[in-house]
């Protein structure tokens, strides 16, 4: 068994077609129809793994998190909701829930977030909200891919609620690769240091700030590497020092970014993206 995982979800349907998917893939299933049902089984069993619906006739799945936090901190905890996506992801990460997923989701994003859940260590994957106003948002995360990952849950639901599929994907893959570049490279995975990000959503355009403690990198020499260097004899390079195979993240966010910045440490970097007509 990989774990006792709880379903809340007051449509009966989701509820089953959850359950049995999950069951197939060897986890362990309670589910519950409504919040004061889940607040009961939490009462009566250890869950390892909660997976509730923001909107209940009775309570929320954000009165849940609160809850389920501060009685059992170490139970995972994912958020799904489809509706007022941007107030209810920052909600979810102020109520102390790990991941975000955004309803209508498939299958395998829904076994893509509990397996994440099952793997997460939360005492080294902490967010915190350094400010937050309508289109504009700063979280300060440890020095974790875990960190980063939880995070990536919860901008995912806001990024899919203003940018077609193929922008989507651009803006991701920068957050992914440039703030693991932060926390593999600048802060060099120590938990005592923070990666500050921004993101900005205003008009047709979204705006990205990652910024980490490490000493930074000659950006200009970087660049010019990467414009000169065919892209084989850069694999076998950055293997040959025991880099992430690949890392060519700056070349393909040089070309997909509208604008791409770093100061002059560079230890910081803004990104903006225009999401097109």
């Amino acid at each position: 068994m990989n774990g006792k995982l709880m379903i809340v979800e007051n449509e009966a349907g989701t509820r089953l077609w959850m359950a049995e998917l999950l069951r197939s893939n060897g986890y362990e299933i309670r589910e519950a129809s409504s919040f004061h049902e889940a607040l009961r089984l939490l009462d009566r069993e250890e869950i390892d793994m909660v997976i509730s619906s923001v909107g209940m006739s009775d309570g929320s799945g954000i009165e849940l998190a609160e809850v389920v936090k501060k009685r059992r901190p170490r139970t995972r905890l994912a958020l799904m909701a489809g509706d007022d996506v941007e107030a209810h992801a920052i909600k979810g990460i102020r109520s102390g829930a790990d991941f975000y997923l955004t309803k209508p989701f498939a299958g395998v994003d829904l076994l893509e977030t509990v397996q994440n859940m099952a793997e997460l260590k939360p005492e080294a994957a902490r967010i915190d909200i350094d400010g937050a106003r309508p289109g504009w948002y700063e979280f300060v995360i440890t020095s974790s891919e875990d960190a980063l990952i939880r995070l990536q849950s919860f901008l995912n639901a806001i990024l899919k609620n203003v940018l077609d599929e193929e922008r989507f994907w651009d803006v991701h893959f920068a957050i992914s690769e440039l703030g693991r570049n932060a926390v593999e490279w600048g802060n060099r995975f120590d938990i005592e240091s923070v990666v500050k990000l921004s993101i900005g959503i205003k008009d047709n355009a979204v705006t990205i700030k990652i910024e980490d403690e490490g000493d930074g990198f000659d950006v200009r020499q970087m660049l010019q590497t990467l414009e000169a260097t065919p892209l084989p004899e850069l694999e076998e390079k950055r293997m040959a020092e025991s880099k992430r195979p690949g890392g060519m993240g700056i070349r393909v966010i040089n070309e997909t970014a509208d604008r791409l910045i770093f100061n002059e440490e560079g230890n910081m970097v803004l990104m903006q993206f225009f999401a097109g007509d």
